[in-house]
């Protein structure tokens, strides 16, 4: 059974399915694909976006009951994806952020351009009151773009990473694309997920993205990353392999802009 655990699916809540029929044409999307369970993660934003826990129960509970009476066979489950703040292990501890199926895991959404100071804290702080952090699509972080051991940083402090599938099969461009498979390769990834929006480009598919690891990483890595998945659910504990601190990409991705910047002079 494959699991998508990120996905902006719940319509009219935030920049993910703008409309229920959107929402019902990205299940029908999914399930052509072998997906047949949604973790939805609209996003949560302190005191900018409030999806909290019961406006999130209510609209998965509407959602299921209209892919019910439309016969598509894809269940939704409710969560969030909250972007960090130093309030957030308190949020999460209060009850007020939907962790993923009401499980001991969390998914963060790190700035596109930066890694707080405190983001080691809120991992601790997390870790500390029982619940795991699932870093979300960290390859399209910038800092962790150029120096991809700050995700090493981070998962050494007790976080998972979840890849985004488009990235994985290049919808991002080639650059992201080759963080993520460096990533993949150095055991940084945990799990991959649509964060799928709409049906265009940014749609609930799994299995290309699933063949890539695959091909990349081998059967046995594939295995578990679903596996993880299928665990987040069940709210069951994730075995994580050692992470590979990568050292010298982040110099030698340097001394490569910088040649390729000044060979255009």
């Amino acid at each position: 059974m494959i699991i998508d655990m990120h996905c902006h699916i719940i319509p009219n809540i935030d920049d993910g399915a703008c409309d229920i029929s959107t929402a019902i044409e990205m299940c029908r999307v999914a399930e052509q694909d072998g997906i047949y369970g949604i973790i939805a993660t609209p996003h949560y934003i302190h005191r900018v976006i409030d999806n909290g826990r019961d406006i999130v129960c209510a609209e998965v509970i509407e959602l299921n009951n209209h892919l019910k009476n439309r016969k598509i066979n894809v269940d939704i489950y409710p969560g969030c994806e909250a972007f960090i703040c130093p309030e957030l292990p308190k949020l999460v501890s209060e009850g007020r952020i939907c962790t993923l199926n009401n499980s001991q895991y969390v998914l963060v959404e790190l700035p596109m351009e930066s890694i707080p100071e405190y983001t080691e804290n809120v991992i601790y702080q997390l870790k500390l009151a029982g619940y795991t952090p699932i870093i979300a699509h960290p390859e399209r972080n910038e800092i962790i773009n150029n120096y991809p051991d700050a995700l090493f940083n981070l998962i050494s402090r007790g976080a998972l990473s979840q890849v985004n599938a488009s990235s994985l099969t290049g919808l991002f461009g080639k650059d992201i694309m080759r963080v993520a498979t460096i990533l993949l390769k150095h055991k940084m990834v945990h799990l991959v997920a649509s964060d799928a929006h709409t049906i265009g480009g940014r749609s609930p598919r799994l299995s290309s993205a699933i063949d890539k690891i695959e091909k990349l990483a081998g059967s046995e890595t594939l295995l578990k990353i679903m596996k993880n998945s299928q665990a987040i659910l069940n709210n069951q504990w994730i075995s994580v392999e050692e992470p590979i601190r990568i050292g010298d990409y982040g110099r030698i991705r340097f001394l490569s802009n910088f040649k390729r910047i000044f060979s255009g002079m």
